[in-house]
């Protein structure tokens, strides 16, 4: 969530500039825009819109008509979002390093003894994984609009980074197994 370069950073301003909203309307919007898969958390949004309005990014205006506190306040762009915006757009992401907790735990196993542990934990991440895979949409065949486009590239790449999570929950079962077999 922080930074620059932030993914939802990103996604958020886009959002912003296609048009205004409360930060509940902005959370939900970012959840159907990203998939299932990324499980946003309006807290994680407002304390988001909050750093991007000190940025000078977004403002904030009063909505009359809103009865909630939270929801009185309606977020707008203001004239160095598009930019901003464009300069994310340009920014190489960092490559992610690999940390799971899965891949902490294999480091940190005590060997033969935390097989069992192991193999548990692996088949729980491949059961949620394949979970995961089932929430996404069906692709369509052709790009109609750029959001039917965008909407495609992003469940394929969504799909082939949890296909790569159960391969490879799946192929480090099985050298645990042939491991704990041979000896």
């Amino acid at each position: 969530m922080q930074g620059a370069s932030s993914p939802l950073r990103g996604a958020l301003l886009g959002l912003l500039l296609e048009r205004p909203g409360h930060g509940g309307d902005l959370a939900s919007r970012l959840s159907r825009r990203l998939g299932e898969s990324w499980q946003i958390d309006p807290t994680d949004v407002y304390r988001l819109l909050s750093g991007l309005e000190h940025e000078g990014l977004v403002r904030e205006c009063e909505d009359p008509q809103a009865s909630s506190a939270r929801g009185r306040v309606v977020y707008h762009p203001t004239d160095q979002t598009a930019g901003a915006l464009t300069l994310w757009l340009e920014t190489l992401l960092p490559a992610e390093p690999m940390r799971s907790a899965l891949h902490a735990k294999l480091a940190a196993a005590r060997g033969e003894a935390d097989a069992r542990l192991l193999d548990r934990a692996l088949r729980v991440h491949e059961q949620e994984c394949l979970q995961m895979v089932a929430l996404l949409p069906p692709m369509s065949g052709g790009a109609g609009s750029w959001k039917d486009l965008f909407l495609t590239c992003l469940r394929s790449g969504v799909s082939a980074r949890l296909q790569a999570e159960i391969d490879w929950s799946r192929q480090t079962r099985m050298r645990l197994a042939e491991f704990s077999g041979s000896r």
